[in-house]
């Protein structure tokens, strides 16, 4: 549920996406064989989830957690909130495989070997999409 409520930005409509979870789940619970890491294979389809959602609403996302609000002075806060929006602009512009994988990797807290799993690809091209996603984030954002 906290990767959902990352994603979304609003406990509401991460409520929504995790109905919409819980029904895939259910759906295709019986044809799926035997888990070994059952967290990676909910985190993956409420992933997909999210992005369904976020296609059919007319609004965009919030990827990234609001800032903390507690003790900051207002210009810190704009600062912060300005460097989530440029973050969140970089990782939208990664291309789609590199972006599932920051997200599930980083946001959701997935090991890499549950990154592999979730996204059916070996542990070397998890690495591979993380180490040029990095690239691409640090170029973008400096």
């Amino acid at each position: 549920m906290a990767l959902l409520r990352r994603l979304c930005g609003n406990q509401p409509d991460a409520d929504d996406v995790f109905q919409e979870t819980a029904v895939r789940v259910w759906k295709n619970f019986s044809s799926r064989p035997w888990l070994r890491n059952p967290r990676s294979w909910l985190m993956t389809i409420g992933y997909h989830a999210f992005l369904d959602s976020r296609d059919r609403r007319t609004g965009t996302a919030e990827m990234i957690d609001p800032p903390d609000r507690r003790g900051r002075a207002p210009g810190e806060l704009i600062e912060k909130a300005e460097d989530c929006d440029r973050v969140h602009v970089a990782i939208g512009e990664l291309a789609a495989p590199i972006r599932e994988v920051v997200v599930l990797h980083y946001m959701g807290g997935l090991s890499i070997s549950q990154t592999a799993a979730a996204m059916q690809i070996a542990a070397g091209t998890v690495k591979s999409r993380l180490n040029s996603a990095l690239a691409t984030l640090r170029s973008a954002l400096e």
